[in-house]
């Protein structure tokens, strides 16, 4: 069954995902996000005449808008844990952590993408195979990533480009500059992403004096419930039950605080900041340290050397964007959420396969 993919946003930027796929009649929307900037919106224009929105997981620049979509009515292919994050009213239809359902007579497969709590990439059985991965990781210890089918077109995160460096060598990076700063660090994160994975880091260290705020906690009380094997190591789920009542209490006087937002600009964050700068403590007695996008605020904290930048890989290496498309088998290769994809043109093997349209068909 042939097909059309229009990028909306997300190719050529670090920017929000919005992708609109048109079959026959019908036209569906791939995420609906906002940010991570906060100039970068969702045009309503782009609801014009679709029939239904799939959401791969809950942060912002893939689920930003969805007030947008409860507004108008449509329905929303998420899974029960992204469900809890959409606002009142939505029409849910449950994808599974792994699995298919049946959509219009399309067959469209689901897998965990080793990036969130409830995260899963979506692959279409259109056009010889599409895949979008939203945003995935196989580098983590933590979330659960599955091997997606072969897809004809493959439509992937790449928002690390061709950047190389393991997690591994982040990790070290990360234990070496906490070690030289002296009071507090606040550590902004994503609570259906590193939050609890970090607590984990730090208390195989022996760096027990951490708290991570109600917001992070939330997530791990949904990833210790019956459902959270769905999507986290059991190894980790068991290291977790063991923590649970110590992350239960926020404790705001802690060496080590894992945060909610991630960017900082509001929560929990975002309080700390402000209060540790009229205290004049930022970069003395208090320091931050950012581990994934940093907007422009947090750009220049870092400037002024009231914060760091030590980044914790949630996303693919240019090599496991690589391998999952050839893997995949893959015909056409979308690099999304990146400055310069057309660096993927270098790779060999890849220069015949670059696909840099914002629309094509599959």
């Amino acid at each position: 069954m042939s097909a059309r993919m229009r990028i909306l946003s997300g190719l050529g930027e670090k920017g929000p995902a919005c992708l609109r796929l048109e079959f026959f009649n019908r036209r569906w929307l791939l995420d609906c996000g906002v940010g991570p900037e906060s100039d970068q919106g969702f045009d309503p224009a782009w609801l014009n005449k679709v029939n239904a929105v799939f959401i791969t997981h809950d942060h912002i620049d893939h689920i930003g808008a969805a007030d947008e979509i409860v507004a108008a009515g449509l329905p929303i292919y998420c899974t029960e844990v992204t469900a809890k994050s959409l606002p009142k009213g939505a029409k849910v239809i449950p994808l599974p952590p792994h699995g298919e359902i049946q959509v219009d007579g399309v067959t469209v497969t689901t897998g965990r993408t080793g990036h969130s709590f409830g995260g899963v990439w979506l692959h279409f059985e259109l056009g010889g195979g599409v895949l979008y991965s939203g945003d995935f990781c196989q580098e983590s210890d933590y979330f659960l990533y599955d091997t997606p089918p072969d897809a004809a077109t493959v439509l992937l995160d790449a928002s690390y480009g061709m950047e190389g460096l393991t997690q591994n060598v982040r990790i070290d990076s990360l234990l070496t500059t906490m070690t030289k700063l002296d009071g507090q660090i606040l550590f902004p994160v994503p609570p259906s992403g590193r939050a609890a994975e970090m607590a984990l880091l730090f208390e195989r260290n022996g760096l027990t004096d951490w708290s991570m705020d109600d917001r992070c906690y939330g997530q791990v009380k949904q990833v210790l419930d019956a459902r959270g094997s769905d999507y986290v190591d059991g190894d980790a789920i068991r290291r977790l039950r063991l923590l649970k009542d110590k992350a239960k209490h926020f404790n705001p006087d802690a060496r080590l605080l894992l945060c909610h937002a991630p960017c900082a600009t509001f929560g929990k964050a975002r309080e700390l900041i402000d209060s540790w700068g009229d205290a004049g403590r930022l970069g003395s007695s208090a320091h931050v340290i950012f581990t994934g996008f940093m907007p422009l605020n947090a750009r220049k904290m870092v400037e002024k050397g009231h914060a760091h930048f030590r980044r914790w890989n949630v996303h693919p290496l240019s090599q496991h964007v690589v391998n999952v498309a050839n893997d995949c088998h893959a015909m056409q290769v979308v690099p999304l959420f990146n400055s310069r994809p057309e660096d993927f043109g270098l790779v060999d093997g890849f220069d015949g396969r670059l696909q840099l349209a914002d629309r094509f068909y599959l």
